[in-house]
């Protein structure tokens, strides 16, 4: 399934993702600043759109486009993606879930020389992880 750009809401959004996640295949979200003549206002945004756009090219996954509002929008405290189920703080952030909902995945960090140095779960990847492709790809591929 390509990207698709959601218009649903915070719980709407995460209703249908969970309904479309299996046991081997979550589906993802992707929290992005809104579109200004027809790109991101936020800088990290335009640079992980290229990144996510390549990671999810096969179409095997479900992957849906949030436009969490303009900088005004955003920035403010009642902004709906900043409360539950997504509690997004920063932009860009990439959200898996699976059929139970919002999931925790273990992302692993490795040395220059391939050396594990640490586990750490994590539920999202946010602002320069996403288009960091070594941590895209663990993410994504976990």
């Amino acid at each position: 399934m390509p990207l698709k750009v959601s218009s649903e809401s915070p719980f709407e959004l995460e209703a249908s993702l969970k309904a479309s996640a299996t046991a081997s295949n979550p589906a993802f979200a992707v929290f992005y600043a809104s579109l200004v003549n027809g790109k991101s206002w936020c800088g990290d945004c335009r640079d992980a759109e290229s990144f996510v756009n390549r990671k999810f090219a096969s179409g095997e996954e479900v992957v849906k486009i949030v436009y969490a509002g303009q900088r005004d929008e955003w920035r403010k405290q009642d902004n709906p993606w900043k409360a539950a189920p997504f509690k997004i703080t920063n932009l860009p952030t990439l959200v898996q879930v699976t059929a139970d909902g919002v999931s925790e995945v273990s992302l692993h960090d490795f040395s220059e020389h391939g050396l594990l140095t640490k586990i750490q779960k994590v539920e999202k990847l946010v602002e320069t992880d996403v288009y960091n492709q070594r941590k895209l790809d663990a993410f994504v591929d976990f």
